[in-house]
């Protein structure tokens, strides 16, 4: 006998908001993650052609008058350059390794797997540790904003994983009698 480990799925007609916030979170970190396992293979195949990428980015948006465009290319072009003169292999092991995990986790979630919940739940809180970390030592608008964004998924994982979770031990208590060990035994009544 098969068993379905995917958990239960939804009970609910429609959607609500947090749901369909909580599924675009998801797609997002997949997102997040296919970006960030590319330019992490990337950097380890070729690494002067993400220099050449980001310096033209940076041109380009500087030319711009936008503030916003201006505060982008800075950013990218401090990017480029931490790039160039960091430590690139751990840099490159990071953005594999969490792009890898990121991939998976949302796999696993968009499946709906119960068991990944706990695991997709910690190790995206040890990410946000990371962030935190990061945010505090070279504060950037964008990484409050990548901080804040991951603090509302992991609240949504999180919600998603507590109904999950119910609609799991709804379906234990609902199951019939013929399924428990004991169904052969006569009940003390049947016996009078």
């Amino acid at each position: 006998m098969a068993t379905d480990n995917s958990g239960p799925s939804r009970t609910r007609s429609r959607p609500t908001v947090l749901d369909r916030f909580y599924d675009i979170g998801v797609v997002l970190k997949g997102i997040d993650g296919a970006v960030e396992l590319a330019v992490g293979l990337l950097l380890w195949l070729a690494p002067g052609a993400l220099a050449g990428l980001l310096g033209r980015a940076a041109d380009d948006l500087a030319a711009e008058p936008s503030e916003f465009r201006h505060d982008l290319a800075e950013y990218i072009a401090r990017l480029d350059h931490d790039l160039a003169y960091g430590p690139l292999t751990f840099v490159i092991l990071f953005l594999i390794l969490h792009g890898v995990v990121k991939l998976a986790l949302v796999y696993c979630l968009l499946k709906k797997l119960y068991w990944a919940y706990p695991f997709a739940l910690a190790l995206l809180s040890l990410f946000l540790v990371y962030q935190v970390y990061a945010l505090l030592t070279q504060p950037t608008v964008w990484m409050l904003i990548f901080t804040l964004l991951d603090v509302a998924i992991i609240y949504l994982v999180y919600r998603e994983y507590r109904e999950i979770r119910a609609e799991v031990a709804s379906a234990r208590m609902d199951k019939p009698a013929a399924d428990s060990p004991d169904a052969d035994k006569p009940d003390d009544a049947s016996t009078l």
